[in-house]
């Protein structure tokens, strides 16, 4: 169809490689969900194709439009708190995977709460800190509802990531999604001449906050942060970036791909129980 410049890939994660192959083939540009792919190897396919067919394909990382997180990353731009020394990123929040579709229970089809939320924990990382990562080491499995009591969920629960930047730069993302508990979302962030911490509602809540600790008193200041609509915001730079003929989308294209490396190396790391080295762009 002529009157149709872009596609919107809002589809359950094994579907995303095929639908951009066709989307770039029919000379469409793709707004695709995150994570870009199951597999890091058919993000690689796909942005190949998005070349070779002369479209942009952008994965909707859409987390780093959210206004805590983007003003976090203005902390650390600032300098004003010195330089970042290490982050931890969190997200524990409650599964009920059986209200969830079958294809989220299956990791062989993009299921697990890596993929699920994972990926939008490396991307906030990748994206503050950069993508020259070093290692990466893991411990993740299927421990809140383990299979042998829950035979058709066949994918992750939970997992603890370490993950080493070449600058020396280091952060620890922790994750779980679980049957009792008590939820938290967000990041602490750890630096030479004091520390900020954000937190995202989930299921309610109090609004996202950034907080800031930059005295000796040990006490915590809380910024305002303006609430946006932080997906409207990112569709709209997408596009006008087409419109602009800009070399590469607001996400850059490479992140997802970047984002899935690091996921798989985190699966490395907690199934063969050794540091993986990774080599990104």
């Amino acid at each position: 169809r002529d009157d149709v410049d872009v596609i919107i890939g809002t589809l359950p994660h094994w579907l995303h490689h095929q639908a951009a192959l066709d989307a770039a083939a029919a000379g469409k540009h793709i707004y695709m969900e995150k994570p870009t792919a199951v597999w890091a190897s058919e993000a690689e396919e796909m942005l190949a194709a998005a070349k070779e067919n002369g479209v942009k394909l952008m994965t909707a990382h859409t987390q780093r439009y959210y206004p805590a997180v983007r003003a976090m990353k203005g902390v650390v731009d600032s300098g004003d708190l010195g330089s970042v020394i290490m982050a931890y990123d969190v997200w524990h929040k409650p599964y009920g995977p059986y209200g969830r579709p079958e294809w989220m229970l299956d990791r062989s089809r993009g299921g697990g709460m890596g993929q699920m939320d994972g990926s939008h924990q490396i991307d906030r990382l990748l994206w503050i800190i950069g993508y020259e990562v070093a290692t990466v080491s893991a411990q993740q499995g299927q421990f809140t509802h383990p299979k042998s009591e829950h035979p058709t969920i066949d994918c992750d629960d939970t997992g603890m990531y370490f993950i080493r930047w070449k600058s020396g730069i280091v952060a620890c993302v922790s994750r779980i999604a679980w049957d009792r508990g008590a939820t938290e979302y967000g990041g602490d962030w750890f630096f030479t001449n004091g520390m900020a911490r954000f937190r995202l509602p989930y299921g309610g809540g109090d609004a996202p906050a950034l907080y800031i600790a930059d005295t000796s008193d040990g006490s915590w200041r809380k910024e305002e942060v303006p609430q946006r609509d932080s997906l409207l915001d990112e569709f709209t730079e997408f596009i006008e970036s087409l419109e602009r003929g800009d070399d590469d989308t607001p996400i850059p294209q490479v992140h997802g791909l970047n984002v899935l490396k690091v996921l798989e190396a985190t699966e490395e790391s907690a199934r063969t129980g050794r540091e993986v080295v990774l080599d990104m762009e």
